[in-house]
């Protein structure tokens, strides 16, 4: 297939004008290290596959009903987060995903969605354009479904090209590297080059990165080269750096730039620190923003996760001289999901 038959077909001048009012907020959350960046809100635990490295689902629980979520995006919208991305599980196994993507758009923030991709359908597309969703993210892993994987380039195909025709969003493909053989990884990228484009690395239970053998280094840099490039600011350096040098020094600024809410409503660095500092999202304020801001994480200097890097970028200038956080547990499994995730395979 050729990539021009992927091209999505965003109207060029709105896109410029919501891209740049983007930039607008995000100068302005520069200046004000009281405002969080990228908040992520867990929206349904369920999932409709059940890839062997991840731990971010389950097969039984009910969505997080709709009149919650409100409530925990107003509150999002008290702290003013310049983005929310909708998360789970699989996100569009909630019933009202797109009346969420309005309702975050209604409180004046920027709504992103997370997706498998297989329960996109044209209508759920425009329905999503028309709620004012701003980016979406699709993990395409391999050719081919494994035992690994089943976010696969031969049954998602379909599905790219329904976004390459309908969608008005950004559409980002991220790439597992480490969840299958690295030729496949090379195939997905080459097919995938008109959208935007992320490779990210398997990394273990700690939330260290695996490190790759050489011939998947070499995938993971010609997959950099491919195709189109996140902005600087997006940009995955950091991860050559944990390659090349097994640590990093860096101010990471979870709890406070960023940070998670899960399904019950409890805020978390991110998924691998599940707990810390677990405090329900409706009681989070500014103290507690301050206080993650200024916070060392003893994590930091092996930690590969995008968003917190991302978050943490504007702020690598500013001083961390609160008090160290504890080391944070490890998240635990999901019912339902013990049996089928590999125990040293997690995903960035």
């Amino acid at each position: 297939m050729e990539a021009n038959d992927l091209q999505p077909k965003l109207k060029r001048k709105r896109q410029i004008l919501r891209d740049a009012k983007i930039a607008l907020s995000v100068a302005s959350a520069a200046i004000d290290t009281d405002r969080p960046l990228i908040t992520h809100l867990v929206i349904t635990r369920r999932c409709n596959l059940s890839c062997g490295y991840c731990f971010e689902y389950d097969k039984v629980s009910q969505p997080v009903p709709l009149d919650v979520l409100k409530q925990r995006i107003d509150h999002l919208a008290k702290l003013r987060s310049v983005f929310v991305t909708l998360t789970g599980g699989e996100s569009l196994l909630h019933p009202d995903a797109v009346e969420i993507v309005r309702y975050v758009r209604e409180k004046g923030m920027t709504p992103f969605l997370n997706t498998n991709g297989y329960l996109l359908t044209k209508k759920i597309i425009e329905g999503l354009n028309d709620a004012g969703l701003y980016g979406m993210q699709l993990s395409i892993d391999n050719a081919k479904p494994n035992e690994v994987s089943k976010k696969s380039l031969k049954p998602l195909m379909p599905k790219l090209r329904l976004l390459a025709r309908h969608a008005r969003f950004h559409v980002r493909i991220n790439t597992v590297l480490g969840s299958s053989p690295p030729e496949e990884a090379l195939e997905v990228a080459r097919a995938v080059v008109a959208f935007d484009s992320n490779c990210s690395l398997v990394r273990d239970e700690t939330g260290a990165l695996i490190k790759p053998d050489p011939k998947t280094r070499a995938a993971y840099e010609e997959i950099r080269g491919l195709g189109k490039r996140l902005p600087s600011f997006l940009d995955d350096d950091y991860t050559r750096k944990l390659l090349d040098n097994g640590t990093m020094q860096w101010k990471c600024r979870a709890g406070a730039r960023t940070f998670l809410v899960d399904e019950h409503g409890n805020v978390h660095l991110c998924q691998p620190r599940v707990g810390a500092p677990g405090t329900p999202l409706l009681e989070y304020t500014v103290e507690d923003i301050r206080r993650e801001f200024n916070a060392p994480k003893p994590c930091a200097a092996t930690c590969p996760i995008a968003y917190a890097h991302h978050a943490s970028k504007l702020d690598q200038w500013r001083s961390q001289k609160g008090q160290p956080l504890l080391p944070a547990p490890q998240a635990p499994l999901p019912t339902g999901a013990t049996a089928r995730r590999s125990p040293a395979l997690v995903v960035v």
